[in-house]
């Protein structure tokens, strides 16, 4: 019988609740014509207090795209879907059910599981290992913790070999269409051709589908130097009393706009490109000026630093396809060219280097000096405004409540939905109560005229006199997948409001200015190779305030917990089992009371656990950046100990003479090894040979650290698609072993000239072609192959 629903109904035509009577022949017209409110109808519900979302179809698709409404609101929302595509049975709907259960749903179970009598419990004595991976960890601490997680950079002077540099096979130089021929752009051709590489120069649209197709027509070569960084090549404006490297006057130039990071874009396509078109050779990139090595060297173009934040993650998730990223200065002459050249022949693991007129240097990370610290001491917010961007978020709002305690005289809380955030108006009511003005005020913080027109609201009794950037957006995708608004969206939050509160307030005298920037950034994290960039950006906009007299202070931080925007993501989960536990907030903010009583513009506040993170960040490619860390070096040294065994010896040798079911039960111990390794397993028998990857929690982010593993051990170049392809531990054996050892007869033995013998092995070959290829290319396939147009 109709009647009217007990649950509200809230409409994606009207952004709100609809009574059921309403729902006439009217109200459907205008669901087919107007567009579809979505995205304000979820804005609506998190306003209202929902934080838990039940996507019911065949196939989850708008899950993320609520996930994302929510962090961009600063609220903790996560949405679960019902069934899967291919997964349409009661099993996965149980899934989902137990889903809700664990985020705090109680489902009616009696209406879906038959009523059973008590089982007795097992006799036997009750194991001791943990089902659930243990969190204990999770969250570091101790009395002394916030001083051991202070970290900076630091550059380290690299030897500068008097002998001649030999280049050979043919080089790409990928460049812009504006680039071409200009004195960069030549000056690094004669320089290859001089050390004896041949060199052809490459331009491409922005497009991955059109790099790919350009590089595609190259047949194996030697590397390839990227200098589309360069995009971004206005100089931004420089005081007159700053000097290069050299001692001379920096130039002027015009200023970038803010989010102008062409040359990131370019740099991203120019990658999806190679790895699209199976392209192996190691890619360099190169920037000028995008860091700096010291006090004498003044960082001029920090939005060619986000190339740098790119780069870090790339070295993570393709590791053979990653050369490195090499500075240069502002001026380069042939000595420079010179050591450029040396750089690329030399290669890995020396993959961050800044170039200088007096010598190489590479990048390290080492732990900070505590007894540098600023002639005024310890740091505390004075009269005057505080502004904080995303101040209602769980880091701003903890952090208003720090500054309240230590006499904050007026807190502006910054966000998008201002004071219709969830939990504004009990936030602002609490600051109140410690004596502090609070004003919450919202602000799209991407709009330089909404922005100016906030700074210049506050009044003239409370002259703005701190800034703290913590706004941030996640949306996390491994480099290949990584799409232009996927980098846009957190480039827009993070670096060009950075940049825009930089030119509203530089002409102000502020006792701080502070970017919550990331580890990602820094370091360099798998399936962050949006968050990165932005985060690496904001490390560079620190350094080029601090060379122009203008306070600055970027941390990248290493993941909150308590309701951090890493807490619960995949990615943080990721962190955890690599050794980079949560950081209590309270302990944080200790952190980063004693970073701003320090002299650094730039530091690293993490809680790393060296033997495990050390592993991790090495296991797929060898790294420089750790070797000034004493911890790091223990845990490589007694890693390569362990490894000299077995593992010397290729994985295909070791199992060459094994017959064929001992050969594929080795080959099952090192598959669910790694796969063990990769979720944080202590033993591979915890790993369920016939269970999907997705049900052991494999995501997108560890399948590319378990495809590099494979590829280290077996020496193949597997796509990321092999662990969606081939979903269990069972099928991806079978698939390695067909690939390591069903290659046929050798030529001239019985069977070789058999059209037939190979059938197996090329239809492997094919579908990872398949896999790999964009739709234009597999329409150009099917027509080619079989005359369908």
């Amino acid at each position: 019988v109709p009647r009217s629903t007990r649950i509200p109904m809230y409409s994606a035509v009207t952004a709100a609740p609809v009574p059921g009577e309403s729902l006439d022949a009217e109200y459907w017209y205008r669901n087919l014509r107007e567009r579809v409110r979505f995205h304000e109808t979820v804005e609506v519900l998190v306003g209202e207090g929902h934080t838990l979302f039940l996507e019911v179809s065949a196939h989850p698709v708008l899950t993320s795209a609520i996930e994302e409404t929510g962090y961009a609101m600063d609220a903790p929302v996560r949405a679960v879907g019902t069934l899967r595509r291919g997964e349409g049975g009661g099993r996965q709907f149980l899934m989902s059910l137990a889903q809700l259960w664990a985020h705090g749903v109680a489902p009616d179970w009696s209406t879906v599981l038959p009523a059973a009598p008590p089982v007795d419990l097992p006799t036997y004595a009750f194991q001791r290992d943990h089902y659930w991976l243990a969190a204990a960890a999770s969250v570091g601490g101790g009395a002394t913790a916030p001083d051991s997680w202070r970290y900076r950079e630091k550059w380290t002077p690299l030897p500068d070999g008097d002998g001649p540099v030999g280049l050979s096979g043919t080089w790409l130089v990928a460049v812009d269409a504006d680039q071409a021929g200009g004195a960069l752009h030549e000056a690094v051709v004669a320089g290859l051709r001089g050390h004896g590489a041949v060199v052809e120069t490459l331009s491409a649209s922005g497009e991955p589908g059109r790099w790919a197709e350009v590089l595609a027509a190259q047949a194996s070569p030697a590397g390839v130097v990227s200098l589309l960084a360069l995009a971004d090549d206005e100089t931004p404006e420089v005081p007159g009393d700053v000097r290069d490297g050299r001692g001379r006057k920096a130039q002027r130039g015009g200023r970038v706009e803010p989010g102008a990071h062409g040359g990131l874009h370019a740099t991203l396509s120019l990658i999806q490109g190679m790895a699209a078109a199976r392209l192996t050779a190691p890619l360099w990139c190169v920037t000028q000026g995008a860091v700096s090595v010291g006090d004498q060297d003044p960082l001029m173009h920090p939005h060619q630093a986000s190339v740098w934040g790119l780069g870090r993650v790339a070295a993570q998730e393709l590791p053979t396809q990653w050369g490195g990223l090499v500075d240069l200065p502002m001026d380069p002459d042939a000595t420079v060219v010179r050591r450029l050249c040396a750089v690329l022949a030399a290669g890995a693991p020396e993959d961050q280097i800044a170039v200088r007129h007096t010598g190489a240097l590479g990048r390290r990370l080492v732990r900070a000096r505590p007894d540098v610290a600023q002639p005024g001491g310890e740091w505390r917010p004075g009269p005057g405004t505080v502004l904080i961007t995303g101040g209602t978020g769980a880091l701003g709002s903890r952090l208003a409540r720090r500054l309240a305690e230590r006499g904050a005289e007026h807190l502006l809380l910054v966000g998008r939905r201002g004071d219709t955030a969830p939990g504004a108006a009990g936030l602002a009511a609490e600051l109140a109560r410690t004596g502090a003005k609070v004003t919450v005020a919202a602000c799209d913080l991407a709009d330089g005229d909404a922005l100016s027109g906030l700074l210049a609201s506050i009044p003239a009794e409370y002259p703005l006199t701190a800034v703290f950037h913590t706004a941030a957006v996640l949306d996390d995708a491994a480099v290949e997948s990584l799409t232009p608004h996927q980098v846009d969206a957190v480039l827009k939050v993070k670096a060009a409001a950075a940049w825009r509160l930089h030119e509203l307030t530089r002409g102000l005298e502020l006792s701080a200015f502070v970017l919550f920037s990331s580890v990602a950034g820094s370091v360099g994290m798998g399936g962050q190779g949006n968050y990165a960039p932005a985060n690496a950006y904001l490390d560079a906009l620190a350094r080029y305030r601090h060379a122009r007299g203008l306070t600055a202070t970027s941390v990248a931080w290493g993941p909150w917990a308590q309701g951090g925007m890493a807490d619960g993501d995949a990615v943080a989960e990721l962190r955890l089992r690599h050794g980079l536990p949560l950081l209590p907030p309270e302990s944080a903010i200790l952190a980063l009371e004693a970073v701003l009583g320090g002299g650094e513009p730039a530091a690293v506040v993490a809680d790393f656990d060296w033997a495990r993170f050390t592993h991790a960040y090495t296991a797929v490619r060898p790294s420089r950046l750790l070797d000034e860390i004493p911890e790091a070096r223990q845990a490589l040294a007694e890693g390569r100990a362990e490894a000299a065994g077995e593992t010397a010896v290729p994985l295909r040798d070791r199992l060459a003479d094994a017959d064929p079911r001992e050969r594929r039960r080795r080959l099952l111990d090192v598959v669910r090894g790694q796969v063990a390794a990769v979720l944080g397993h202590d033993s591979a028998e915890s790993v369920g040979t016939g269970r999907k990857f997705l049900e052991l929690g494999l995501d997108s982010v560890t399948a590319v650290e378990l495809r590099n593993r494979l590829n280290g051990l077996t020496g193949l170049r597997l796509p990321i698609a092999v662990i969606f392809d081939h979903p269990t531990v069972n099928d991806l054996v079978a698939h390695l072993g067909a690939r390591l050892f069903a290659t046929g007869p050798e030529p001239g033995k019985p069977g070789a000239d058999d059209p037939h013998t190979e059938t197996a092995v090329d239809a492997e070959r094919l579908n990872e072609e398949l896999d790999a290829a964009s739709n234009d290319e597999l329409f150009a396939y099917i027509e080619k192959e079989f005359g369908i147009s």
